[in-house]
């Protein structure tokens, strides 16, 4: 029998994932603020009256939640949780299909001691603040001047960044 031994960091994230696979769906959406306790009572009341239909698919049909929330929240969040490479929250937003990227119109990244802003920002064309004062920055992606609603007036909150460089339309 051969014997492996984890590191402390695989055995937090594997406390993580038992943690997070051990809560309901209905535990998971209240503390993600997407659903009421009286929401998930109702839901509650609903599958007893037919054992068939899970939760997620009850809420959907409630339409307090959208079928491709419950599944983000079913099938992905734990990974999301547990993984050492996280994605951007627009990301996890827009794959729980709470946000699409036409709804992103502020963003707040101040104060996370950012290095490096995605290139996938120039995607999101309805932003219209974007603040991420007191980071780390030392360049902005250059397609933040293809944004549409964005240009150097109105991008706020950029100071207190090392900045040693600004895409070429500024």
């Amino acid at each position: 029998m051969k014997t492996y031994r984890l590191s402390v960091q695989d055995r937090a994230n594997i406390s993580r994932a038992i943690a997070i696979e051990s809560r309901t769906l209905g535990a998971t959406l209240q503390a993600a603020g997407l659903v009421s306790a009286w929401q998930i009572e109702s839901a509650l009341q609903a599958k007893s009256e037919n054992p068939n239909l899970k939760i997620g698919e009850i809420l959907a049909q409630k339409e307090i939640i959208k079928p491709a929330t419950a599944d983000f929240f079913v099938t992905d969040w734990t990974k999301a949780v547990v993984t050492n490479e996280k994605q951007a929250l627009g990301y996890y937003l827009q794959q729980a299909a709470i946000l699409d990227r036409e709804q992103i119109e502020v963003i707040f990244m101040s104060d996370n001691q950012l290095k490096t802003l995605p290139e996938s920002i120039g995607m999101l064309q309805q932003i219209q603040e974007f603040h991420v004062e007191t980071n780390l920055l030392q360049t902005l992606p250059e397609n933040l001047c293809a944004l549409p609603t964005l240009n150097n007036n109105e991008l706020t909150a950029i100071r207190k960044n090392p900045l040693q460089a600004v895409p070429d339309c500024w």
